[in-house]
């Protein structure tokens, strides 16, 4: 059971207009704020969501980097991503950009999106 925010469908889209997904997989549904969280706990609704890099292995998984209030950095340790697609056939798991948060290529333009805090079960 994981908290975080739930990407609403007009940024959804807007990300796939200016990002179409690279793999197979399309994922872009929430951020992860943090894991094992007391049933029902909701986070704080953030007052600006932004997307400020792009991540790509080159072997199956893309995400962005993403700002939460100004930060990447999440309270629980480790960075805000939103996963974008996978390529499950390559063995690649959502959990998996996790690892490329730090090899995110910056964006010349921050993309605001909106999200809703939730508990996820």
């Amino acid at each position: 059971m994981y908290n975080g925010y739930l990407i609403e469908a007009g940024s959804r889209q807007k990300l796939m207009d200016l990002f179409p997904p690279k793999y197979p997989n399309v994922m872009g549904h929430h951020i992860t704020e943090e894991f094992g969280v007391r049933d029902g706990e909701v986070p704080e609704q953030p007052m600006k969501v932004e997307v400020v890099g792009y991540i790509d292995d080159g072997e199956g998984v893309e995400g962005f980097l993403v700002a939460i209030d100004g930060s990447t950095d999440r309270p629980s340790g480790g960075k805000y991503h939103l996963t974008w697609s996978i390529d499950r056939s390559k063995g690649a798991k959502p959990v998996h950009t996790n690892a490329h948060t730090g090899d995110a290529k910056p964006l010349k333009h921050y993309i605001e999106i909106d999200v809703e805090a939730k508990y996820f079960d």
